[in-house]
């Protein structure tokens, strides 16, 4: 497994600058993410693909230091009842695949989305479908008449340019857990795979380890980020809290560095069980700690990373095997 930044980390600086961030600590892989809700700070993924001088630009900044792309993002809600918003995103997924094929990166990270609650509704709605029986027909609308035609077509394209697409389970989005994601899986086919990020699920109460056993091959991609859990807060409010997004300090979880939320331990079994998965792609660190910058946050999970990833391959026995052999 390879270590890779996701460029969107890094949104407070140029792609230069966010390339050599990376490689002053040795990494030389990257995900590049850039449009659906991620701002086009560092490139512009219809431009690129309108472009090719500003293409060759873009290759020979990473060429020039030695560097490659892992994947491409492109986070947004392509179910958003607003039909201009909707538009927007897709048209940046569709270029996103466009540039994918000219760079020859196979897989593309991304949200399946969250649509409106039904046909008159102005707004998304994230419907917990077990929460009162009469939201069931609401629910399945959902997923009939938006989210499994949607990604059908999406997955065509997709396989046009010979992408895979990388769904990451998250809150507020039709795919936030096993279940929900073998869903979209199995109507859509193996052009739909994960994007993992354990720091999603923590707080949800899913084991990522159990996760991981559960999906197996289908882990494309895999995001590094950790979670702190404030267990007193959890124990007065539970962990879907009511506080603004930014309002870290008074949040009964949030985002962290590797290490700082759940141990070196974990870490070490986590890549454990994404090598039993036979998983062999890329840890792509994602740096959202609110209390820690984002230099500090790359430098601490490169380190804890080389600590935990082992440098052969696996063997094909042990020394036990052979004595008894």
């Amino acid at each position: 497994m390879d270590i890779a930044l996701m460029s969107a980390s890094m949104l407070d600086r140029s792609w230069e600058e966010m390339l050599e961030a990376a490689t002053r600590h040795g990494v030389l892989m990257v995900e590049a993410c850039s449009g659906g809700h991620i701002p086009k700070r560092h490139y512009d993924p219809l431009e690129l693909v309108n472009s090719p001088s500003k293409l060759d630009r873009f290759r020979e900044s990473l060429a020039s230091r030695g560097m490659s792309l892992c994947a491409l993002s492109c986070h947004g809600n392509p179910l958003h009842p607003d039909r201009d918003e909707a538009a927007r995103v897709h048209e940046d997924f569709v270029a996103t695949c466009q540039l994918a094929a000219e760079l020859g990166v196979k897989h593309l990270s991304l949200l399946a989305g969250c649509p409106a609650g039904g046909p008159n509704d102005a707004l998304p709605n994230w419907i917990i479908n077990s929460t009162f029986p009469d939201w069931q027909p609401l629910y399945e609308w959902q997923w009939t008449e938006r989210v499994i035609p949607y990604w059908q077509d999406a997955a065509a394209i997709a396989d046009s340019y010979g992408v895979k697409v990388c769904v990451e389970p998250h809150s507020a989005d039709v795919v936030y857990s096993f279940e929900t994601f073998m869903r979209l899986h199995e109507a859509v086919g193996d052009t739909i795979g994960l994007n993992f990020d354990p720091s999603h699920l923590w707080w949800q109460g899913v084991d990522p380890v159990a996760f991981v056993e559960a999906a197996g091959p289908q882990i494309y991609t895999c995001h590094i980020k950790d979670a702190i859990l404030d267990r007193r807060a959890i124990a007065l409010n539970g962990v879907a809290s009511a506080r603004s997004y930014d309002a870290w300090d008074r949040r009964p979880w949030s985002f962290s560095t590797p290490g700082y939320g759940h141990s070196e331990l974990f870490w070490a079994q986590f890549v454990r069980a994404l090598r039993n998965a036979d998983y062999t792609g890329v840890l792509s660190i994602e740096c959202e700690d609110p209390f820690m910058s984002p230099d500090d946050t790359l430098e601490q999970s490169v380190a804890l990373l080389r600590r935990v990833i082992p440098s052969s391959p696996r063997p094909a026995v042990d020394w036990a095997a052979v004595a008894i052999d």
